[in-house]
């Protein structure tokens, strides 16, 4: 038997959460059959929890691991900087080192110079803020380079990683939606391929007669998830259809802005008990059941680059109501009956459709097709597809 090509992939946080970590999983899902593959990553990884989490069913033997040594870690723990990318940096200065031994490279966790060209997966361009400031001195000689360090023109991060954005542009670069893909674009003037992350999963199927007049919103519960704003648009909604049902789905961490908001939510939810239920940190299979019953799904993220709570409708047979921004009018086919910008705007949307069975049905009719681009197939599928072509081109 040939050997097969050898893949190495690169993630800085692997943990069961976060969509940018589920497609990780999901790549190496696609990866470990046909190519024998390497994670570089910063910890070391709890492979269970991200399968309960993501629905993989990875094993030890699919992939090797890499991990950074403890004394490492503690000495970049030492950074105050919660949104620091030195961490980035240090693996990508790593991968530069590792390069020669692998046939592809593969990061999955946005914008990468990993010195030669190779595949990045892009969710949002989490450099563009700085590429207008810092890329005309990026690529000066060494002497210079550190002459606009001092001067406050580039900052240490560019210089751990020996960061070049002209040759992260020459990557083969993947994103997670086509309104990523063109902010990509704005931003680098670099060509991308749209992968839609999986949904994975099977939501019941489920009669839309035999469903319930209910709502969901699904997602972290954090202010910009906009939870509490859905339940007020709803309010309205229900002047006119009292029997309608909100199930607010998501989980909670100890960060201070997500504790302030649960703080704030959970009276609102037990104060409007009659109609609202807040459904915390419950399992993927519950999940997936409480939406199939619902009819109709709510999303008022802004700017959100993908949406994997409106794929997860979509999936699940449910009508969605989507802010006009990001990636989710996309999700749902463009299909203005769905899309709003305003408060009043969704609430006379939604009631247009409730208030039409034919609309309903035409509505849904347009989004059964959709279904397919979300699955996990599909996902491993385009990822072959990619890294396929890579390696043949």
């Amino acid at each position: 038997m040939p050997a097969k090509p050898r893949v190495l992939v690169v993630h800085c946080l692997v943990q069961a959460h976060g969509g940018a970590c589920g497609v990780l999983c999901w790549i190496l899902q696609a990866l470990r059959r046909d190519y024998d593959v390497t994670l570089l990553t910063w910890h070391p990884i709890d492979l269970p929890s991200l399968n309960r989490y993501f629905g993989t069913s990875l094993e030890r033997t699919d992939f090797a691991v890499r991990h950074i040594h403890p004394a490492i870690r503690r000495i970049f723990d030492l950074d105050p900087d919660t949104g620091s990318i030195q961490k980035n940096c240090y693996l990508g200065r790593l991968c530069k080192r590792m390069r020669p031994n692998f046939d592809m490279v593969l990061a999955s966790d946005n914008e990468v110079d990993l010195g030669k060209p190779a595949m990045q997966y892009v969710h949002v361009p989490h450099l563009a803020h700085v590429y207008p400031k810092v890329a005309p001195d990026l690529d000066l000689p060494p002497g210079k380079k550190l002459a606009a360090l001092f001067r406050g023109k580039i900052r240490p991060w560019m210089l751990l990683g020996g960061y070049s954005f002209e040759r992260m542009k020459r990557n083969r670069t993947m994103v997670n939606s086509d309104w990523t893909g063109r902010w990509v674009r704005r931003v680098y003037g670099i060509d991308s391929v749209t992968v839609y992350p999986p949904a994975p999963g099977d939501f019941p199927d489920i009669p839309w007669e035999e469903r319930e007049d209910g709502f969901v919103v699904i997602g972290r519960l954090n202010p910009d998830k906009r939870s509490i704003w859905c339940l007020h648009v709803l309010e309205i909604v229900r002047r006119s259809f009292p029997a309608i049902k909100l199930h607010i789905i998501g989980s909670t961490s100890p960060w201070p802005e997500e504790t302030a908001y649960y703080g704030m939510l959970a009276p609102l939810v037990r104060a409007n008990a009659s109609w609202v239920t807040l459904h915390e940190n419950i399992s993927r299979e519950e999940m997936q059941g409480l939406v199939a019953r619902q009819r109709y799904g709510m999303h008022a993220m802004k700017d959100e680059h993908f949406g994997m709570a409106v794929a997860e409708m979509v999936l699940a047979g449910c009508i969605p109501f989507v802010h006009n921004s990001g990636g989710p009018p996309e999700i749902a086919g463009y299909d203005s009956r769905l899309i709003y910008d305003s408060a009043e705007e969704a609430a006379e949307k939604i009631l247009r459709v409730i208030r039409s069975s034919a609309q309903q049905a035409d509505i849904r009719a347009g989004l059964g097709p959709r279904r397919r681009l979300f699955r996990s197939e599909t996902f491993m599928n385009g990822i072959l597809a990619e890294v396929s072509r890579a390696l043949s081109g």
